[in-house]
């Protein structure tokens, strides 16, 4: 009979039950989502072998956190003591299901060999060898990446702990020789084990055909390693040449590490070229970063690598790149404010004018002359020093993601799934692209042109694409399949990834992830790409925050912004849809702190730094009050203490509590 409730958790159903435990779709009420619950069955609670076995599965999931391993959300024992721990709920099926559909081509094996190789050194790394790697413990979430999963019979590797026949052996089908054998194991077991899996998920057959448990084992010790060839002629001699060195009878002949052989695999299949540091971690780095040059597009040795390329189905092409930057002149002075033309659905003109930038060479505060924001849904444009905003009257469709092209003649913003550009000179909008959204899976988020406006980062249903910024390619109604029948782009899918900003030199991106290893709360990561070579060469991760790098409010990050060097401002969420506490992140000494420049007070939201980083921009609102204001304040000083004063002329510009300004600040042309 199903049960009600274990714990806080409301069952719904049951997914699985095997030799040692069920496995339950439940609902979390604190959290508002279905996740997985595996508990022993009550059938089993005195056997104390099950049980022992159960609670040592508890202790090893609990410690393992890896991109590529199913995150663990709490652990417990309900009232009548029954142990259990709750999981992520992976919707998108396990691997044995996919193998049953149909086999998987070669890159798509070697892609998710990349990334459950990463999990395995990972733990491999901390003493622990999974022991049961097959199919059925590979699983999918929505997005379609694959996590390993239960180390039900998982052993320490300790030299205080030896195996015995009597010791579980694992799944028959998959078992290597020296398990069947109830001989010592180590990491190359769970080698053995990648090599069987890939010769299925190729062929669509297990390696050994066996009537029994004991004849599939006993096929593992005595018969030859079958040839793959034999199956599927098609397959490359050198991934056959892989499998049989993974599926060697000696632990000795194999390859010494997961990751050399996800290495082999992935040359084999993409070509010599093909090459992939040690895998890790971002949460593996603890030491404070070193400054690195950039060698043949690595982050040297000492700085680890996200696992695999990111995302198992990323990195489909690359960029070609790209001419150099045009060298037309553009005037340092803001024009007539145009006419906005909108969609072609309505026109809304505006008549009102920008003052003239002062023509007097005298110092531009933080390097800007002007910016941009929003207030009900309407774009606002205002110089520095002036107390004259400017409507821009559009359409009253939410808008987003303000930037300034580079030269500071056209504003970007999205609107829906639509980017659209703002000309100050042509006096006119137009609609760059609208992506078709396939479902309720599909929405677009992020949108962010590279500093030197070749580029653009788009966030779709949580996987970033880096494309050409092409008006040409970048036109109409396109989906994501459009984006990757280029062949000029990258995907980075591995994460689930908000949004972006840009580095100075274009060589790293801050992402903004929704982070399973945290339990789904929201972490900027640092990362180190190289595009050019994104085909072959994954994400370096650098750093990660706030997590375990400073105490941080909540669990959402509504906004942030990065000067593209060391330093950040993000903010928590207190009230009003996202006004926080403001906090300063240096990531070269790995350390951050709440700054809350007026008065030492909460709320603000949307900081900004200036262009050449001397000043911050940001919205206030006390936190017993309702009323926004923008602050635009020198970076140097803002623990100081001073009496700041607001930008004078926005009084009545902001109308509700939950405006969300977004401000975009103008650098002055050069």
């Amino acid at each position: 009979m199903l049960p009600d409730k274990v714990g806080r958790y409301k069952i719904k159903s049951e997914i699985g039950r095997g030799g040692m435990a069920t496995v339950y779709l439940a609902h979390d009420p604190s959290s508002n989502r279905e996740v997985a619950i595996k508990v022993l069955p009550r059938e089993m609670m005195h056997n104390l072998m099950f049980r022992a076995r159960f609670k040592r599965e508890l202790k090893l999931v609990a410690s393992l956190e890896h991109p590529a391993i199913v995150p663990v959300y709490d652990v417990g024992e309900d009232d009548s003591n029954q142990p259990y721990f709750v999981m992520r709920y992976m919707a998108g099926g396990s691997l044995a299901d996919w193998i049953k559909k149909e086999t998987l081509s070669l890159d798509d094996t070697a892609l998710i060999i990349e990334r459950l190789a990463g999990g395995l050194d990972y733990a491999h790394r901390k003493n622990i060898i999974h022991r049961d790697i097959k199919p059925d413990n590979v699983l999918f979430d929505v997005n379609n990446h694959p996590y390993l999963t239960d180390f039900g019979i998982a052993k320490l590797t300790e030299s205080s702990i030896s195996v015995t026949g009597g010791d579980p052996m694992g799944s028959p089908a998959y078992v290597s020789p020296e398990q069947a054998q109830g001989r010592e194991v180590d990491s190359r077991s769970d080698v053995y084990g990648i090599g069987v899996m890939i010769f299925e998920m190729l062929t669509g057959q297990k390696p050994y055909h066996a009537d029994t448990a004991v004849s599939a084992a006993v096929s593992h010790i005595t018969q030859p390693v079958p040839d793959i060839l034999t199956v599927k002629p098609d397959i490359p001699e050198q991934v056959a040449t892989v499998i049989k060195t993974a599926m060697a009878k000696e632990k000795e002949q194999r390859y010494a590490t997961v990751v050399e052989l996800s290495n082999a695999l992935s040359r084999a299949v993409f070509g010599e070229d093909y090459t992939i540091p040690k895998f890790a971690t971002v949460s593996d780095r603890l030491a404070p970063p070193v400054p690195v040059r950039r060698a043949t597009g690595w982050v040297a040795a000492g700085v680890l690598v996200v696992v695999g390329i990111v995302g198992w189905l990323g990195f489909n092409g690359q960029l070609p790149f790209l001419s150099p930057a045009s060298t037309a002149s553009v005037t340092a002075s803001l024009t007539t404010v145009p006419t906005f033309t909108p969609p072609p659905t309505s026109t809304v003109e505006s008549t009102a004018t920008l003052v003239q930038a002062t023509p007097t060479p005298i110092p531009i505060p933080g390097g800007a002359d002007a910016f941009a924001f929003l207030s009900g849904n309407q774009i606002y444009l205002m110089n520095i020093g002036e107390t004259a905003p400017i409507p821009v009257r559009t359409d009253n469709s939410a808008k987003s993601n303000l930037q300034w092209m580079p030269g500071g003649k056209t504003l970007v913003f999205t609107s829906g799934p639509c980017v659209y550009e703002l000309d100050i000179e042509t006096s006119g909008t137009s609609k760059v692209v609208c992506f078709t959204l396939q479902g309720t899976q599909d929405f677009f988020e992020g949108f962010r042109i590279s500093p030197d406006g070749k580029l653009a980062a788009i966030s779709i249903s949580r996987a970033l694409y880096i494309v050409p910024y092409d008006k040409t390619v970048l036109k109409g109604s396109i989906t994501k399949s459009d984006l990757v029948s280029t062949g000029d782009f990258c995907k980075y899918s591995f994460y689930a990834i908000k949004d972006i900003h840009w580095s100075t030199d274009i060589e790293k991106i801050a992402a903004l992830v929704v982070d399973t290893q945290t339990g789904g709360t929201e972490q900027v990561y640092l990362l180190d790409i190289d595009i050019p070579k994104c085909k072959t060469v994954g994400a370096v991760g650098i750093d990660r925050f706030p997590f375990e790098r400073f105490s941080y409010s909540g669990s959402q990050i509504p906004s942030f912004d990065w000067n593209g060097g060391k330093l950040f401002l993000v903010n928590d969420t207190e009230r009003n849809d996202g006004f926080g506490n403001l906090y300063l992140y240096d990531s070269e000494t790995q350390t951050g702190k709440k700054i809350n420049p007026i008065d030492s007070v909460c709320c603000y939201r949307d900081a900004r730094f200036s262009p050449d980083g001397s000043y911050i921009l940001f919205a206030f609102q006390r936190f017993d009050g309702a009323a926004i204001k923008l602050y635009y304040i020198p970076f140097a000083d803002i623990d100081k203490g001073f009496d700041w004063k607001p930008i004078q002329g926005l009084d009545v510009i902001f109308s509700t509590p939950r405006e969300k300004p977004q401000p975009a600040l103008r650098p002055v042309s050069k």
